[in-house]
């Protein structure tokens, strides 16, 4: 495992590995956080992944911001890499060529403009009436940084601070048209020879705070299924599979769009990686081994096994999330107390560690080796149902069981479902969906 994160996303499915049998070296990117998976047993962490390269059964890695020209090298030399290769990389990271390849196959895209710098995307906004959306485009660029501006006002303004600030990004920003409409996302595995199981439909929470307020932080939560008939994987995926393979692509692809009133989906841009916490809520449907069907799927086999249920995954975490400006020490071995045999299977690791910390044993405090914070992104606790509120309902009894100082997460993932389902439903999307 080859680990792009600071907060250690893969770890839960590095442990899911080792439970069934497998032998996992997990390699952490220097300057990242060296503390995450200490002392689970078996777990193998290692200074130089490319060693290791000969003695993998499968190369697995959680993102595509480097390393991915080496993998492709790899690749070539009869490793069994599961990861995007550099071309496909390029429809996430250089935004404008995922637009341009959308386009290519047919799929209309929402227009865009591109700019040099932050002055020139203000100048824009300034003569145009229009409601924009802010994106980088730079491969390098913190994609954190996309904006939706509430009117052209609001959009200078923002504009305006982020170069008060210096942020200017190294490479072009985009302005891109705004749509109202319900977001929807569809993604699906590609193996060697093409897609591999079925399409995954998901609904994100991006905000950090319920109602969707606060600070975009990637994902808070998720509400996603996997889905026998996928009207929009069909109609946005479909085109692109030989495309795809062609480009060398290995792993998850999935594109976040947005549905108007008339019906139209609108893509909004690629993720070609394995995305998180999305995968986390993936594994909850899962059947079977955990990462054989992954060699499977470079030899061109598909034996992905999953369920239909609907899954649900809440982000818990501390503070100071999702600034991450603290030391390490200040988010180190915090007591995750409530972890039990039973619940444990629902709740993903991810900034965890094992350590010797205070707990009630027989009415006494006792020092047991038990989970414990190395980061401010801790876990993902996930719910499977059949009902959307099935599905969170059983994720939130799950955190109801944890206690930690300081414990942030949404309480309200996949409410929104109640409405924007029957207005996707409505065009004959999400249909198998269920809300409660």
């Amino acid at each position: 495992m080859i680990e792009h994160e600071d907060a250690g996303c893969g770890l839960a499915f590095c442990l899911r590995c080792l439970k069934a049998g497998h032998q996992v070296r997990y390699w952490l990117r220097p300057g990242n956080n060296q503390k995450v998976g200490e002392g689970f047993e078996g777990l193998q962490h290692i200074d130089n992944w490319v060693s290791s390269l000969k003695w993998a059964d499968l190369v697995f890695c959680t993102g595509n911001d480097q390393f991915i020209p080496k993998l492709d090298y790899a690749r070539s030399q009869g490793v069994k890499v599961f990861a995007p290769s550099a071309k496909s990389t390029a429809l996430e990271v250089k935004r404008e060529k995922g637009m341009q390849f959308l386009e290519k196959h047919g799929i209309e895209a929402p227009e865009f403009e591109q700019f040099a710098s932050l002055k020139e995307a203000e100048a824009y906004q300034r003569k145009h009436e229009e409601r924009f959306v802010f994106k980088t485009l730079g491969s390098e660029e913190d994609k954190s940084l996309s904006y939706v501006g509430k009117d052209p006002a609001d959009m200078v303004a923002r504009l305006q601070r982020w170069q008060r600030l210096g942020m200017n990004p190294k490479g072009p920003v985009m302005l891109q048209e705004f749509i109202e409409g319900v977001e929807f996302g569809v993604s699906r595995w590609v193996g060697s020879d093409g897609f591999i199981g079925l399409y995954n439909e998901h609904f994100e929470h991006k905000k950090l705070l319920s109602g969707d307020c606060g600070p975009n932080c990637g994902e808070a939560g998720t509400v996603q299924k996997y889905a026998e008939d996928s009207p929009l994987g069909e109609m946005i995926l479909a085109p692109l599979e030989d495309a795809l393979v062609e480009l060398g692509h290995l792993g998850d692809i999935a594109v976040n769009c947005i549905v108007d009133d008339t019906g139209k989906p609108w893509p909004l841009e690629f993720t070609a990686r394995t995305g998180w916490p999305a995968f986390n809520i993936m594994l909850a449907t899962h059947q079977g081994d955990p990462c054989e069907w992954m060699r499977d799927a470079c030899e061109g086999k598909d034996t992905l096994k999953v369920t239909t249920a609907i899954a649900c995954g809440i982000v818990l975490a501390q503070p100071d999330y999702p600034y991450s400006k603290q030391t390490k020490a200040e988010t180190l071995d915090v007591p995750i107390y409530g972890v039990t045999d039973k619940n444990r299977r629902f709740i993903a690791p991810q900034s965890v560690k094992l350590a010797k910390l205070p707990q009630m044993v027989d009415d006494k405090v006792k020092d047991v080796q038990m989970w414990a914070t190395c980061g401010d992104y801790i876990a993902v606790v996930t719910g499977v149902g059949k009902s959307v509120r099935a599905a969170c309902g059983r994720a939130y009894k799950v955190i109801d069981e944890l206690s930690v100082p300081n414990l942030m997460y949404r309480d309200d993932i996949g409410e929104r479902l109640e409405k924007d389902l029957p207005t996707l439903q409505a065009h004959d999307f999400a249909t198998e969906f269920v809300y409660g």
